[in-house]
């Protein structure tokens, strides 16, 4: 993992069954999914905008949404950056989730 990878939540909301799959593959890529339309991803801020151009190119920007939201860096991430309330998993620093 680089020295200035951050750990981002990315959370999406899309209708369309052919579009939400799109970006769901997508998203494996680049990090884990933690919940239905929730993945962390490990990354540095650059490689996050790639990611973004291409979630950009497959939503419709009228009816999806995605949230990308940039919890700190993932060499010192750690469960106060994330509340989990029942069943958690937890991510250790390289992107591995732990059931």
């Amino acid at each position: 993992m680089r020295q200035d990878s951050h750990r981002f939540l990315i959370a999406y909301d899309v209708p369309d069954d052919k579009r939400r799959s799109h970006i769901t593959v997508t998203l494996k890529r680049f990090g884990l999914r933690v919940q239905y339309s929730v993945f962390m991803v490990d990354c540095s801020p650059s490689h996050v905008l790639t990611l973004q151009r291409e979630l950009e190119e497959i939503m419709n920007r009228d009816e999806d949404s995605v949230l990308v939201s940039d919890l700190g860096l993932s060499k010192t991430a750690d469960d106060r950056a994330v509340t989990w309330l029942g069943h958690s998993r937890y991510i250790v620093g390289n992107g591995t989730m732990i059931i």
